[in-house]
């Protein structure tokens, strides 16, 4: 490990007291788009358009200090107060999607063949840090429910049932999973026609496609992400790094440092340490246990 990130690994130190987050970034957008047409043929088979497009993926806003290794969320970032705040800490994507070019309702274009019949779509294969989220909107872009994980993201059902409109998911890979410059990341997809329950339908043929992303041209593995609302504090780093302790104390002036017992949560790439605010200003350290 470098002098650089032991440094900061060894010296993090938050004020409680500082709770205010300057300023958010506006809700992720879909566009520019990359939408492929759903197809169903006259002998019951499904298509999907096909492409050799990788989509990038945008690391999502916020400060990032490559000298020492470190994110600051607190400066700019999606509001965590609202549902896209899932993308916060993450390389993400909305430019792709599923699509009806006829009406824009794919059960009105072929409401004779399906029926009261569905089509789902199921990632099969791919890579497993590539997080997806169902959005829904309005006009304005603004989310109307939470971003809602699918296709197997925080144990999801790999199976999703479409709506037959325009979707643009929200693909994401945590940056703590972005370890070299220009990662490629794929998900394959089936896409067939089944019930309410997701079982499949005698009659219809299925169709498979393979979707593509790649990160950023420079390896983003922040050493610790800080990051803190109204009502919490949060610090977390890589969970590749299980040898560290988390440390707090009132004062630089004391010398008795003492361990924050609150136990990390593991998720997307990441340990989390959540902490409540102090009326009284406190400092951490993040020790690496050599």
């Amino acid at each position: 490990m470098n002098d650089s990130r032991l440094r900061i690994l060894l010296v993090v130190m938050l004020p409680l007291s500082a709770m205010a987050v300057r300023a958010y970034s506006p809700p992720p957008s879909w566009d520019p788009m990359l939408m492929l047409n759903v197809t169903l043929n006259a002998s019951n088979q499904l298509a999907i358009e096909t492409t050799s497009f990788i989509a990038p993926l945008t690391v999502a806003p916020g400060v990032y200090d490559s000298t020492n290794e470190t994110y600051d969320f607190t400066v700019v970032s999606f509001d965590p107060a609202q549902p896209y705040a899932v993308l916060n800490d993450t390389a993400y994507s909305r430019e792709m999607g599923w699509y009806d070019a006829v009406n824009d309702d794919f059960y009105t274009t072929y409401a004779t063949q399906i029926g009261t019949n569905y089509v789902w779509i199921e990632k099969t294969g791919g890579s497993p840090e590539l997080n997806t989220y169902t959005v829904s909107e309005d006009q304005t872009g603004n989310p109307g429910t939470p971003y809602t994980p699918i296709f197997g993201a925080e144990g999801s059902s790999t199976k999703w049932l479409w709506d037959g409109f325009m979707d643009h998911n929200a693909n994401a890979v945590a940056l703590a999973y972005l370890t070299a410059s220009n990662q490629l990341f794929t998900a394959t997809y089936h896409l067939y026609v089944g019930d309410a329950q997701g079982n499949p339908v005698s009659g219809f043929r299925g169709t498979t496609t393979t979707w593509s992303w790649r990160g950023p041209a420079a390896a983003v593995v922040p050493a610790t992400v800080i990051a803190w609302s109204n009502s919490q504090i949060t610090v977390s780093w890589a969970a590749t790094v299980t040898n560290l302790t988390l440390f707090s104390v009132d004062s630089l002036a004391e010398t008795n440092w003492i361990i924050v017992t609150n136990p990390p949560v593991f998720a997307r790439g990441h340990a989390t340490v959540t902490l409540l605010p102090s009326s009284t200003q406190t400092f951490f350290r993040l020790q690496l246990n050599l």
